[in-house]
């Protein structure tokens, strides 16, 4: 399972002040469905992510019977690509809000 997000910072440990013990790259992202992360970014792309810039994330299991998942990044998308498939996650995120919102609206006489 993969999932979409924006980069919002870059966290690197070549910054100035940076203090770091690895030489990892994080990037803080916010997903399609709200979340707010810091991720790994693989090292292979670490150079390449940028604020602004829309990502795959992994959420596979680290392993076939693990319960945590590998949360890092993985793509750089296309940004017209990108913007295409963030638009459709928010569209389902938003419809999602909607249906718990009519819900809770319906049971709200019921509710003391």
């Amino acid at each position: 399972m993969y999932h979409i997000g924006i980069v919002e910072y870059m966290i690197s440990p070549s910054q100035k002040g940076m203090v770091s013990s690895d030489d990892t790259v994080q990037a803080v992202v916010r997903m399609w469905d709200e979340n707010l992360l810091i991720l790994l970014v693989d090292k292979k792309i670490c150079n390449k992510v940028k604020k602004g810039d829309y990502v795959l994330s992994d959420y596979t299991p680290m392993t076939p019977t693990s319960k945590h998942r590998k949360l890092y990044i993985t793509k750089i998308l296309p940004k017209d690509e990108g913007s295409k498939i963030w638009n459709e996650f928010q569209a389902e995120a938003d419809r999602r809000k909607n249906m718990s919102k009519q819900l809770q609206e319906s049971y709200a006489p019921y509710i003391r």
